[in-house]
């Protein structure tokens, strides 16, 4: 190695560290850097504890680019869309389909605006203002009436009758004006039923005050009823009749040619009193022939014959004279108790009913058939009376009626209480007839005008009137539904 410096020699190579003595490098700590423990891998790979490798984590750079990469995606596809949407809307044949929408969602506006006015006047027809308990509520459905009617044939401001030849902006005019004329029509529709359940509340709420009355009316109303019944049934008792007990005579007699005589507690009170004679006169009955009776033959048990007391006349060199009564229960026949040297005739009078034949006997003079025609007999009005039990029984339900209608004095009673006391005036017989509430305003208008008290009933817009534009119709089945037929736009 002569000729090159030794290894370890100032000018060696300085590439190759210094060798010690016995052949092995002697690094310089001062000239040679230290060895790194933690280098990095390729890929971002690092090694794992216990000599284990590690996945490497994502690049935070890649994954920023990933997001924002989705982030215009997805900003560029809402734009198409919105872009589209923009153009659709926009287009012309979108303006003709909207409108075509409005058209038909108006015709079933009305539809139902037309359905809900007929529910509210049937619910509150019979309604009056005597009827509610608060009367405002009946102006407040008249209004609502009135402004739903004219609605229900009203049509938007603006119409389009050739859809293919209106522009795209008037299109959308007609539309705006159709939805508003459609929010109207809904809004009718519903105020309609709103105010006709308060109506129909309110009349409930005035009934739990007026029922209460109206049962004591109805009970006076009906037990006058059963009286008139049981007087027209009553017929005369021959048993009390021969007891002396005359009541079941009481009533009003007369016969076909209009002569009457009155009866009560057997008292007798004829039209014609007797000359020189003072009424009433007091029925009796008969004692035979010496008391002047009709005694030939023999008296059924369905006659009887009485003796008006008072009703006599005496003259010394005149016969004397008594009336007699011929009392015949109804269903049958009059007995003739004539001689039988005269002829007897079949009973001219009317079987069906209870009658009284009066007469009169001239002592020493013959008897003839004492009742030769129809004329002869007189029938009660109206038949008997009631019973003593059944007139304190209609006494008792009229006070109570009065009592309670005494009591009525708001100012929403006062058509319910004058009906109240006129059909009380009626059983108690100060009155023939009343009207019904709110008959008195029949035949008036139903406009809603002061005075007017009853709901009227919805009357059919005419078959001339148009709901919608007569010339436009949707052929899209989109825009057809089950109440309306589809037609076809020009486009």
């Amino acid at each position: 190695m002569s000729g090159n410096q030794p290894w370890n020699q100032p000018g060696a190579n300085a590439a190759y560290p210094s060798q010690a003595n016995n052949g092995t490098y002697n690094a310089a700590t001062s000239n040679i850097p230290p060895v790194p423990t933690n280098v990095p891998l390729p890929g971002g790979m690092q090694p794992q504890q216990n000599g284990a490798a590690t996945p490497a984590k994502p690049h935070k750079s890649k994954t920023r680019m990933i997001v924002i990469i989705a982030a215009v995606v997805v900003v560029l596809t809402a734009a198409a869309a919105g872009g589209f949407y923009y153009y659709s809307s926009n287009s012309h044949n979108s303006a003709v389909s909207q409108y075509g929408k409005a058209v038909n969602n108006l015709a079933d506006a009305k539809s139902d605006l037309k359905t809900a006015i007929k529910r509210a006047n049937s619910d509150t027809e019979d309604i009056h203002k005597g009827q509610v308990k608060d009367p405002d509520l009946f102006g407040d459905y008249q209004k609502t009436l009135k402004t739903a009617r004219k609605l229900s044939d009203a049509k938007a401001a603006d119409t389009i009758a050739d859809t293919s030849s209106a522009s795209t902006k008037d299109l959308k005019q007609a539309t705006q004006s159709l939805n508003n004329l459609i929010g109207k029509v809904n809004g009718s529709a519903s105020s309609m039923s709103k105010v006709a359940k308060k109506l129909v509340d309110s009349k409930s709420d005035a009934d739990d005050v007026l029922k209460p009355i109206e049962r004591e009316v109805a009970a006076a109303e009906k037990q006058k009823k059963a009286n008139d019944e049981e007087a027209a049934n009553s017929g005369i008792d021959m048993t009390q009749i021969k007891r002396g007990d005359y009541s079941s005579l009481d009533g009003t007699w007369t016969n076909p040619g209009g002569a009457w005589m009155n009866i009560s507690n057997g008292q007798l009170t004829p039209q014609n009193p007797f000359s020189g004679t003072t009424p009433p006169y007091t029925l009796r009955e008969c004692g035979g022939l010496d008391s002047q009776c009709m005694s030939y033959g023999d008296i059924p048990s369905t006659e009887d014959q009485l003796v008006q007391g008072g009703a006599y006349q005496y003259n010394e060199d005149s016969p004397s004279v008594q009336e007699i009564l011929i009392v015949a229960q109804k269903n049958s026949a009059l007995n003739d108790v004539a001689p039988s040297s005269y002829t007897t005739i079949p009973d001219p009078t009317d079987q069906s009913k209870d009658r009284i034949i009066p007469i009169w006997i001239g002592t020493n003079q013959g008897q003839t058939p004492f009742c030769s025609d129809s004329g002869c007999a007189y029938y009660r009005s109206g038949g008997g009376e009631a019973s003593d039990a059944s007139k304190q029984k209609l006494k008792s339900k009229v006070n109570a009626a009065n009592d309670d209608i005494a009591k009525m004095d708001d100012a929403w009673e006062e058509e319910a209480k004058a009906n109240f006391q006129c059909r009380v005036d009626v059983v108690n017989g100060a009155q023939k007839t009343c009207s019904a509430i709110g008959d008195s305003d029949k035949g008036k208008d139903n406009s809603g005008k002061s005075g007017d008290t009853k709901a009227s009933t919805y009357v059919e817009p005419s078959s001339g009137s148009s709901l919608t534009p007569t010339s436009v119709s949707v052929s899209n089945p989109e825009n057809r539904d089950s109440n309306h037929q589809a037609v076809s736009f020009s486009r």
